[in-house]
């Protein structure tokens, strides 16, 4: 049963925008304007978080040379005419006009009603196809990645000054990003300064030990996005700087060891960022009766989406057509225009007036390098070094949305100018109870004497469990491992190897308790593998299975 929110029972009719990135927060920030004389109309906005993110600065989150709250606005200051929804959106139903929100707080999710629907939901990380990247990649996409990152570099720091086998120590200092245009780019710069910086202040390591990698499937980085003088500008900065580039190679898969790139290359790293190509909203796949193109639905010039009455579409879920014939590419300049011809059009529709087309040339494109260096081609205009560095800064500072925002960042933004960064961690999220792991072929996923940490259940693949290098079973899909050492609370009897490649789900040592703490029959299939195997470690081959 659904639970309709006080909005929807009031007489006014509803404007629906589900998004707030640039698209969404713009085109509701427009129609407070235009909808002063028309008050038969509301303004309702979707989005799951509370706060508007400057997705262009996320990469400085990552090395510390931009605060956290210096990417963020609250959204209802910005819109105090609008109604916010802080909520996931569960589905979208077309022919009911009617949007499905997640519950909080209950069991029973929200009904919105929309008589013009807005659909400004941008773009989500996809990995699908490229195993284990899921699983051991870190992606980069929103703030929470930038945080994530950071954490990762620091956390692989402060583990290396102290560790002493030196192939895990090799692998804690290097560093590799996948993807060479502005979101890998950017990364890997940012991530280049944050580790050179921290190694300084750490007299066991070695600065030659570290390795920052950047992995690129062309022949240049930005090679999209930037001219090709720029485009050698900006590696030969990055190269000068310390950070290794690979070329023509992608990557291709990883494992909690090691990065594997298409032509076979193995690099052994404990910190591995994927800037893949973005996919749309899951929610927009869904629905099968929008038209899409590449999963983008398709709009007309005034970015109302084709065939559809009263619903828009915009950003980087919108195949938008331009005069010349092309598309309107997914930047936070184009986003910003494209709201402004969205509310337009939402208002002509109303007041059966003419709509108008959506017509935009880009003004420029802006990327940071770290280190007060960026590239920035404006107006036609090429720019490099510390001027576009400025440039960058001062065009991202008056972008932001608020003047109070602007007044606060520019301020702190000249205090950083003579106070040097920290690398201190904020862990927000504790770490999930059971995480899936894709390991390659000849990979070991403990060795005996190792602690006993996780229950592992093999998805698919095969493993070897060995002792004294002889082969004692085989275990295939559906069947669990390291249950000895967490009933016995003692270390690892065996060492276990993959016959070929393997996925499996870890359950965390104390989940392990409390899952057999609650379930004693399940407790008794453990205890009775564990007598099996104890057993005969030297016998036949153990085998065991998931009831």
């Amino acid at each position: 049963m659904f639970r309709r929110t006080h909005q929807t029972l009031q007489n006014k009719k509803k404007i629906v925008v589900l998004g707030g990135g640039f698209g969404g927060i713009y085109v509701a920030m427009h129609l407070q304007k235009m909808l002063k004389k028309i008050p038969d109309y509301e303004i309702v906005l979707v989005n799951r978080d509370n706060y508007f993110v400057y997705q262009p600065m996320l990469a400085d989150v990552i090395g510390g040379s931009v605060d956290v709250l210096d990417t963020v606005s609250a959204i209802r200051p910005l819109l105090p005419k609008t109604n916010l929804f802080v909520r996931e959106i569960e589905a979208i139903n077309l022919e009911k006009r009617m949007i499905t929100l997640a519950p909080q707080f209950s069991h029973t999710p929200y009904c919105l009603e929309y008589d013009k629907l807005v659909i400004a939901m941008g773009n989500v990380t996809d990995f699908r196809g490229m195993t284990g990247i899921h699983e051991h990649a870190l992606p980069f996409k929103n703030l929470a990645d930038s945080f994530t990152i950071r954490n990762q570099i620091i956390d692989a720091i402060e583990s290396a000054s102290v560790e002493t086998d030196p192939e895990l120590r090799k692998k804690l200092l290097t560093f590799v990003v996948g993807g060479g245009g502005f979101s890998g780019t950017e990364a890997v710069a940012e991530m280049n300064d944050l580790v050179r910086h921290m190694v300084k202040e750490y007299p066991s390591i070695d600065p030659k030990e570290v390795r920052v990698i950047l992995v690129h499937s062309k022949d240049r980085v930005l090679n999209r996005e930037m001219s090709e003088k720029l485009g050698i500008y900006a590696q030969n900065l990055l190269l000068k700087r310390g950070v290794e580039i690979m070329f023509n190679k992608r990557l291709h898969s990883a494992t909690p060891e090691e990065a594997i790139l298409d032509d076979g290359t193995r690099i052994p790293s404990k910190t591995i960022v994927s800037t893949v190509p973005s996919t749309p909203n899951p929610l927009i796949e869904a629905m099968e009766e929008l038209p899409k193109t590449k999963g983008k639905i398709e709009t007309d010039r005034g970015l109302q989406v084709k065939g559809m009455e009263n619903i828009w579409a915009l950003g980087d879920c919108a195949m938008v057509p331009m005069a010349d014939g092309s598309f309107s590419p997914p930047t936070a300049q184009f986003a910003i225009r494209q709201a402004k011809t969205v509310a337009k059009n939402i208002v002509a529709s109303i007041n059966n007036t003419q709509k108008c087309e959506f017509n935009f040339k880009a003004l420029g494109m802006l990327g940071a390098l770290g280190h007060h260096r960026a590239v920035a081609e404006i107006l036609g205009m090429r720019f490099s070094g510390i001027f576009a560095w400025f440039l960058w800064r001062g065009i991202y500072l008056m972008k932001l949305p608020g003047f109070a925002r602007k007044i606060k960042v520019g301020v702190a933004w000249a205090l950083d100018s003579f106070v040097s960064r920290d690398a201190v961690q904020l862990k927000m999220n504790s770490s999930s109870g059971i995480a899936p792991l894709h390991y390659e072929e000849g990979e070991t996923i403990f060795k005996e004497g190792d602690i006993g940490d996780f229950l592992y259940i093999i998805v698919k693949g095969r493993v070897a469990i060995e002792k004294d290098g002889h082969t004692l079973a085989e275990l295939g899909q559906g069947e669990y491992f390291g249950e000895m050492a967490l009933l016995n609370q003692k270390a690892r009897s065996a060492t276990v190897k993959c016959l070929e490649a393997t996925d499996v789900l870890a359950l965390r040592k104390r989940e392990f308790g409390l899952l057999i703490s609650n379930f004693e029959q399940l407790k008794s299939q453990f205890e009775e593998t564990d007598r099996k195997r104890s057993s005969s470690i030297f016998g036949d081959p153990p085998q065991s299975k998931l009831g």
